[in-house]
């Protein structure tokens, strides 16, 4: 166990905790109101907070829900909240000035009720493991997943020496304020791409396991394998939502193979092909491709992991970042044959530009991709 945790519905003594407080549809919305006991020292999300407004919206829109706007106004309730619990060393929907929910947010300037979900642990630093216990909750994903919710606000604060050290709270909110419109619109859906095998790689047997990168708002995957272009005459099988696959009965003949991967989106499915060589064959070489952040998708806070697949026959990589195409103005070195670099000091604004080279023994090739910044 990495650190203490509470889980509420009334647990009391076990070592964690989650909450949450939902408003229905009929319920009535109070007026704004001039700020009132709610000084917060920022209303501007920091990574881990963006990275769960991502997560959730990701969510939301794979269950084919429109995406929450981010409020100030919620996420100064939300931030008022976090801080309290943890100076104060208690952990309520029903804060230290007696107040619920509804009446914090209007206090904060939202014009209308709030729903709730709160959390508390040494081990929810993250947005992954808040976004993951919420989920498993029914009540709490109930919240998340509500199709009446327009807007939400996000805050975690650390608190050292107090219970549970991190304090997560996500308030969520029935009415657009204006503060960052109705709903930004949900993410492009981004294909899966197959990530193992390497595409255009020679097979290692007759039993080979393919594994995929996840996509963007992806509902479905399914494989074909076959011996000639969109055949599944040697695998044809949906995945669900797992990520591999593995099939056996493959030709170790040295002869083409043929993969297609299908994602299914709510608009229908698409799909990518690719090429192999069975086993005995031999092997072309194969540029790097970026896997992570997925291409096309949004960076936030600044700061962004990037990673790639590891191509075929590749000496060495270089990646650029920049405010243009082909630029290195942000960043230009070569990673050797490390297949990961994490970048921080980004632009939380604009078109960021990044292009990936793979160096081969004929010489050097790359591709382009881009990503939105945002904060």
């Amino acid at each position: 166990m990495r650190g203490v945790r509470r889980l509420g519905f009334g647990l009391g003594t076990l070592a964690a905790a989650l909450a949450l407080v939902l408003i229905g549809v009929g319920t009535t919305v109070p007026a704004a109101r001039a700020l009132t006991n709610c000084t917060v020292t920022s209303t501007t999300l920091d990574g881990e907070e963006s990275a769960f407004l991502t997560l959730i919206n990701n969510y939301r829109a794979t269950n084919g829900l429109t995406a929450l706007g981010n409020s100030t106004n919620l996420n100064r309730a939300a931030e008022w909240l976090a801080v309290d619990m943890g100076t104060k060393a208690y952990f309520s929907h029903t804060d230290s000035l007696g107040r619920s929910p509804s009446t914090r947010a209007t206090d904060c300037g939202y014009p209308g009720g709030a729903g709730e979900n709160i959390a508390a642990g040494t081990a929810w630093d993250t947005a992954q493991e808040a976004f993951n216990a919420w989920k498993a909750s029914a009540g709490h994903n109930a919240n998340m997943l509500n199709s009446s919710y327009k807007q939400i606000g996000v805050a975690r604060a650390y608190t050292a020496g107090s219970p549970y050290s991190w304090y997560w709270v996500t308030d969520f909110g029935l009415v657009n304020d204006g503060t960052s419109g109705g709903g930004t619109p949900p993410p492009t859906p981004v294909k899966a791409a197959l990530t193992a095998p390497t595409p255009s790689s020679v097979l290692t047997g007759a039993t080979v396991t393919f594994n995929w990168s996840a996509g963007t708002s992806a509902q479905e995957y399914m494989l074909y394998v076959g011996t000639s272009t969109g055949s599944s005459s040697l695998y044809g099988a949906s995945a669900g939502l797992n990520r591999s696959a593995t099939v056996g009965g493959l030709p170790t003949d040295g002869r083409k193979i043929y993969a297609r991967l299908w994602t299914r989106f709510s608009t229908g499915w698409q799909y990518t092909d690719y090429t192999y060589t069975a086993a005995g064959g031999t092997a072309t070489t194969v540029k790097a491709a970026m896997t992570a952040p997925v291409p096309g998708s949004t960076i936030r806070g600044g700061t962004s992991t990037f990673s790639w697949s590891a191509g075929n026959g590749a000496l060495e990589y270089y990646l650029y970042v920049g405010t243009a195409a082909g630029r290195n103005n942000l960043y230009g070195r070569s990673q050797g044959l490390s297949r990961s670099v994490t970048l921080s000091g980004l632009p939380t604004s604009g078109t960021l530009y990044v292009r990936l080279w793979t160096r081969f023994a004929g010489g050097w090739q790359y591709t382009d991709y881009t990503y939105t910044a945002a904060r």
